[in-house]
């Protein structure tokens, strides 16, 4: 019975050591999820209050792209997001009425084998006048 238990330990430490950075094998092609995601995903407040603003307008832009980003969740919970699955270096722009535009600029998203690595990202927007 602890011969039983020591070997069982021992292929428990086997594979908790080889999920280890450095450690998998090379020869094997990653596992990627297939799911897709989102390389921003932003929250837009009033800067005055905190409060989310889920009625904005929000862009990023890379160069020569430039993409609309989509509103999810109700209110008070509502981000943006997007683009989905592309790298990059973004300017984060926000505009709504009655509000002066804001930005975030030189937003770098990177990526792993299998997906972006999303950025989460505040963008406070003051009223006008």
């Amino acid at each position: 019975m602890t011969r039983l238990r020591s070997a069982a330990a021992l292929l428990v430490l086997a594979a908790a050591l080889s999920s280890l950075p450095g450690c998998e094998n090379p020869t094997e092609p990653p596992v990627c999820t297939a799911i897709a995601v989102d390389a921003l995903v932003v929250t837009v407040v009033d800067d005055a209050s905190g409060q989310r603003l889920c009625d904005a307008q929000v862009a990023a832009v890379d160069g020569s792209f430039r993409e609309e980003l989509r509103g999810f969740g109700p209110s008070p919970d509502c981000t943006y997001s997007g683009p989905t699955e592309r790298a990059g270096v973004y300017d984060v722009r926000a505009t709504r009425a009655g509000y002066e535009t804001g930005a975030i600029t030189g937003v770098r998203v990177n990526r792993d084998v299998c997906h972006v690595i999303p950025v989460r990202l505040t963008l406070r927007i003051k009223k006008t006048g």
